[in-house]
């Protein structure tokens, strides 16, 4: 079902549109807007719906952050904050019903049944299907360390893996190593630049980790964490940054910013320590975009002594 469509029937039932951006949050790698589309192009298939399914389907993932456990109820309350005043009592009992049987995925009527199962339709598809999905997931729970989401996701997969019809799932998410990146730095404060290159990263690696270092030579880092990045797994470490890299569940990739040949040159001193200190490490550097290249913390520290800083800043 074409977004179009979903946005017109909204329309025509008296709801609004802006229903449909929370299924576009950045962190969103699978509960997104296409998962939307397909569920309710399923519903349709194999239909009929009602409106009251209809709108069951498009707010049932309306609120979702991986880190909460309640986002069937408050995609449930959002669901009823938005249908005061244009349908019955009895009506937004029967939709909030549906969307928490989403919770264990168990229809506690015929209405709600045809959404499960189109909820989990994506457990039916192809294995190259499958794989998108899981990394889709691997996305959205990537602020988790990959040891700890490893052993959760094989226990969910082997619950829902009834008919053995995820056996190739399983033996994948079993025995793949994704190649995962640290982006690591003071960001005192992390600007712009920095998610500039960490948006660059993770074109390029399945998961980056953020990790904030602390570096005797410069002041402690002050600044909260933006809200942009918080759905990423964020490290903090002090002392040598070979020491951290040991620490860490699974082989990584070291990633470094750079502005510019000032920052690079710099940066192959520091490889020449670190490559000293720990042989087998890998490094790669990513340039910032040049509308970037002029950004530094300590500029933007300047900067915030005037109330100058802000456009630097992410939210």
């Amino acid at each position: 079902m074409e977004v179009s469509q979903i946005k017109v029937q909204l329309q025509a039932l008296g709801f609004g549109t802006a229903v449909l951006d929370n299924y576009r949050h950045p962190h969103r790698a699978y509960h997104n807007e296409q998962h939307l589309q397909e569920v309710l192009s399923f519903m349709y298939a194999n239909g009929p719906v009602s409106d009251l399914q209809f709108l069951a389907a498009v707010y049932h993932d309306a609120v979702y952050w991986p880190r909460l456990k309640n986002n069937e109820q408050a995609s449930a309350d959002l669901f009823k904050s938005h249908a005061a005043g244009k349908l019955n009592a009895t009506a937004i009992s029967e939709v909030v019903s549906i969307i928490l049987d989403t919770i264990e995925h168990k229809a506690s009527s015929p209405a709600a049944d045809l959404l499960l199962r189109a909820d989990l339709d994506i457990l039916n598809q192809p294995l190259n299907r499958l794989i998108e999905y899981e990394k889709g997931i691997y996305k959205e729970y990537q602020f988790v360390p990959y040891s700890t989401y490893k052993a959760a996701r094989i226990i969910v997969l082997e619950e829902l893996n009834t008919d053995g019809n995820l056996d190739a799932l399983l033996d994948y998410v079993n025995t793949r190593e994704p190649l995962t990146g640290v982006f690591c730095g003071s960001f005192n404060p992390f600007h712009k630049g920095h998610y500039n290159v960490l948006q660059k990263a993770e074109r390029i690696f399945d998961k980056v980790i953020i990790a904030f270092g602390k570096n005797p030579d410069k002041q402690a880092r002050s600044w909260p964490l933006p809200e942009l990045i918080s759905n990423r797994q964020i490290e903090e470490y002090h002392g040598l940054l070979t020491d951290f890299i040991a620490t860490l569940d699974q082989d990584v990739v070291v990633v470094r910013g750079l502005r510019n040949s000032t920052d690079f040159q710099y940066e192959q001193n520091q490889y020449r320590y670190i490559q000293e200190l720990m042989p087998e490490i890998r490094i790669v550097n990513i340039f910032c975009d040049k509308e970037f290249e002029h950004i530094s913390s300590s500029g933007i520290r300047t900067l915030e002594k005037f109330d100058r800083h802000h456009s630097y800043l992410l939210e």
